[in-house]
């Protein structure tokens, strides 16, 4: 399994930028490589701030998404253009103050969670958690001690996970995308867009509403995807 940037089968750190692939090929294998890269970059959005490169993350992000979303035709260049000009005069201690506010403080009493058990539970390490941390050990994967402090149906850790699975398909080169949708109906897709829009609610930071909303448009594009595969 390759690794990712936050579930891991090694204690080498994975080195890659989020960044789409050079030179990839066109057609399908264009489009997977784009959802690759919005999977990849958007999970990183949502880890605290100070657990990342964070100038090299900021650096990149505006591009990444810019280019996969223009791939994959999802329409949210006005939002890619707001975080570009924001991030240019970005104050860093409110961006902490900010993901400390919508994702830190307490799960259940607070107006946004990054869990999936809060969602669909109403309660934090429910069965959601346990059921997620048994697939990962099913590919063979664990959360970095980085980022140890997640549970397993953490929102960046979900997103990461299917990252993992397209790439998984594209080096098998299959075509089937199974494991991309039952992993999307059991778990991302029931929650995820609640989720971006309860964030897109409770802040009127454009760092945050921008990321919000092009997550959301592109789950939406994923549902289109994933679900009509019958």
């Amino acid at each position: 399994m390759t690794r990712s940037h936050i579930t891991v089968t090694s204690s080498e750190p994975d080195k890659r930028h989020p960044a789409p692939a050079p030179g990839r090929p066109q057609g399908l294998d264009a489009q997977h490589y784009a959802r690759l890269g919005l999977y990849r970059v958007l999970s990183l959005a949502y880890l605290y701030p100070k657990d990342l490169d964070w100038e090299e993350y900021l650096e990149i992000l505006p591009s990444v998404l810019e280019e996969n979303t223009r791939i994959l035709a999802i329409d949210v260049s006005d939002e890619i253009n707001i975080l570009a000009r924001y991030i240019r005069n970005m104050d860093t201690e409110q961006i902490l103050v900010e993901h400390t506010a919508l994702f830190i403080n307490n799960p259940l009493k607070d107006p946004v969670s990054p869990y999936e058990s809060v969602y669909l539970e109403g309660m934090v390490m429910g069965t959601s958690t346990l059921q997620l941390q048994e697939l990962y050990e099913q590919y063979g994967l664990s959360v970095s001690e980085k980022h140890s402090y997640l549970l397993a149906d953490h929102i960046a850790l979900e997103l990461d996970f299917m990252a993992i699975l397209i790439e998984k398909s594209i080096e098998k080169h299959d075509t089937s995308m199974t494991e991309q949708r039952d992993f999307f109906r059991k778990h991302l897709g029931r929650w995820a867009q609640r989720f971006f829009q309860d964030v897109k609610k409770n802040t009127n930071i454009p760092y945050f509403l921008s990321l919000a909303t092009t997550a959301e448009r592109f789950l939406q594009y994923e549902e289109r995807l994933l679900c009509r595969q019958d």
